[in-house]
């Protein structure tokens, strides 16, 4: 015959609310807390990935960023590798630069005749035949100031003599003018490079 629950013994009402609790709480963890634990897994997981992309996206910012510099780094020293050999004769201006210095150290550039163009393998030498007069250490200055010049320049050839008797046109030598040179000053440029176009021509025009 059935009992009502307080007809029950105190240790089978105990097990019965102990069972019914854990049922309960059974249902709750099961509806509710287990789909939580596994989204928080899956927001875990996302962060986790995340972070690790974001790791790598950081590393590879600083990268660019050192690459960015280097690049800035390399334009500036072929810039200035530019300045030093151009990547054209730029005559004209050596010329103006070669007079300028003989002005401002007192020595008369008294000809200057360019020279036939020596082509090496990676530039060309740019040479001219000079004739100059002044004095010894106006002299000295003069092939200073060419020195400290951006653009390379060398000196060849140099010999000395009296101011008199050299150069090219009628010109008067005046009586500070001691020293008489003859050299070949030679400045380079880049040699041009040949686009591939142009060499595949002519490479078919050598086979012809």
């Amino acid at each position: 015959m059935a009992k009502s629950f307080n007809d029950l013994t105190t240790g089978v009402q105990a097990a019965l609310l102990i069972a019914i609790a854990i049922a309960v709480a059974a249902f709750v963890f099961w509806y509710y807390a287990l789909p939580e634990v596994a989204q928080r897994n899956n927001l875990q997981a996302q962060v986790a990935t995340l972070k690790a992309q974001n790791d790598r996206n950081e590393a590879f910012r600083q990268e660019q960023a050192e690459f960015l510099s280097r690049i800035s780094q390399l334009k500036q020293q072929l810039q200035t590798l530019r300045s030093i050999v151009p990547d054209h004769p730029d005559t004209d201006v050596f010329v103006k630069t070669t007079y300028a210095s003989g002005v401002d150290t007192g020595v008369h550039v008294r000809s200057f005749v360019a020279q036939a163009a020596v082509k090496q393998q990676l530039y060309v030498e740019l040479p001219f035949s000079v004739r100059l007069d002044g004095t010894y250490y106006g002299l000295l200055n003069f092939f200073n100031r060419l020195a400290q010049e951006q653009r390379i320049v060398t000196v060849s050839g140099l010999t000395l003599g009296p101011a008199a008797g050299g150069g090219m046109g009628n010109y008067q030598v005046g009586r500070g003018e001691t020293v008489g040179a003859n050299c070949v000053i030679t400045t380079y440029y880049n040699t041009p490079s040949t686009p591939p176009g142009a060499k595949a021509a002519a490479g078919t025009a050598a086979r012809r």
